[in-house]
């Protein structure tokens, strides 16, 4: 746990984050759900067109396969490549699961995914290695 603190206008304002590893049985609750929403045809569906290391069956081939994912991107990369990819491809095909923000005739009042879910989904990109 990271702790950080200053002086803010004669208040102590701060923050603390929580470093998790992926070894802690919680990181690997979290990594678990992740690779649920992935596999989800009602959520994530990430296997629509993404391959998955060890998949069996159809696999697509229409996105880059997730195999050693999180060799190739930083935490916070993944985290964007998920919420909106369009803010690192410009063109990319990939839906942004994190928000509606200039998508056409959203059929959806909110993002496909929310920030805990999609925190699941890095949490699970990032054992791929």
């Amino acid at each position: 746990m990271i702790r950080q603190f200053a002086l803010l206008n004669g208040v102590w304002a701060g923050t603390v984050t929580l470093v998790l590893t992926l070894n802690s049985a919680a990181a690997q609750g979290v990594a678990e759900q992740g690779f649920r929403i992935i596999n989800a045809g009602n959520s994530g569906n990430c296997i629509a067109c993404h391959a998955l290391p060890g998949q069996t069956g159809i696999v697509s081939t229409f996105g880059p396969p997730l195999e050693k994912v999180a060799g190739r991107y930083s935490e916070d990369e993944l985290r964007q490549w998920v919420s909106d990819a369009r803010k690192i491809k410009p063109n990319t095909l990939m839906p942004p699961f994190g928000t509606t923000q200039g998508t056409n005739g959203s059929v959806r009042a909110q993002s496909m995914l929310n920030e805990e879910q999609i925190g699941h989904v890095v949490a699970a990109l990032l054992t791929l290695k």
